[in-house]
């Protein structure tokens, strides 16, 4: 070529690799981290624009939601359990029915106690037989009774007090008393009717020489004089009915459930296995 030197070439501006191990290995150690690095950042801005989706629902969070048992359904609980068992289903009705198993270790480890006061359950009950269903739904060496946790309804929200603000309408009224005299049905007399006057008490009313005492005619008001003013109704006062706050509020929907504990013979203190049939 015209202008270059035969002995070298245009390969010779980048300096030969094969001839320096040590400069191979450095420029490949340098493009494995350069990808590696690439790859950690997409990685993880994928896991950043995920981050707000609820992924995808297994039947297992199906059955601890149904049964009322799912770490959403507790906000502020420290510790969950996960089930070894569940399965979830539908009856021949079309109704949904979830079967559970827990199956707590005891000693050091969470124990039936801790179990209890992170659902805020009661203390198992007496023996009871676990259904069918269950026993078919989960198959294993489940007993045929064990002691069943009494499910009460939750505590309703306190229903709103009388308001401070009484209602003028709604006042009682006096009733009168047994010492005053009888009361006209029809209601108070007009004011404006003239009252008899005492004097012509003993005036005979055949006498054509006494002449009858003129009506009362009430004053009519003249233009100059300012119209009355009609007495102010009451208004009643709204109050607005207060809403149950969001502690009034149970923290999950509760279900149709049945809880049954059954402790490990010869296990740990707080050994149990613990079978829940919930419907919806």
């Amino acid at each position: 070529m015209d202008g270059i030197p035969p002995e070298r070439t245009v390969t010779d501006s980048w300096p030969a690799l094969h001839g320096r191990p040590v400069l191979r290995r450095t420029v490949a150690v340098g493009l494995v981290l350069c990808v590696s690095v690439a790859a950690a950042l997409v990685v993880r801005g994928v896991n950043a624009l995920t981050a707000g989706g609820t992924g995808r629902e297994t039947d297992r969070d199906r059955a601890e939601r149904l049964a009322g048992l799912h770490p959403s359904q507790h906000p502020g609980v420290g510790r969950f359990y996960v089930p070894v068992g569940a399965v979830y289903t539908h009856t021949s009705g079309g109704a949904p029915v979830a079967y559970l198993h827990y199956r707590l270790g005891g000693g050091r480890a969470p124990g039936l106690g801790d179990f209890l006061s992170a659902y805020d359950l009661p203390s198992p009950g007496p023996a009871a037989p676990l259904p069918a269903d269950l026993l078919a739904a989960l198959g294993g060496d489940e007993p045929a009774e064990a002691p069943e946790l009494p499910e009460s309804a939750p505590t309703p929200a306190p229903a709103p007090g009388p308001s401070a603000t009484a209602d003028p309408a709604a006042a009682p009224t006096e009733s009168p008393s047994p010492d005053a005299g009888p009361t006209d049905p029809a209601g108070p007399s007009d004011p404006t009717a003239a009252a008899p006057d005492p004097g012509d008490s003993d005036a005979d009313p055949e006498d054509p020489t006494v002449e009858p005492a003129p009506a009362a005619v009430p004053d009519e008001p003249t233009p100059d004089d300012p119209a009355p003013t009609p007495a102010p109704f009451p208004t009643p006062t709204w109050t607005p009915t207060p809403t149950p706050t969001p502690t009034d509020l149970p923290t999950h929907a509760p279900a149709a459930r049945r809880i049954y504990v059954a402790t490990i013979p010869g296990g740990l203190p707080g050994a149990a296995d613990i079978y829940i049939r919930a419907t919806g």
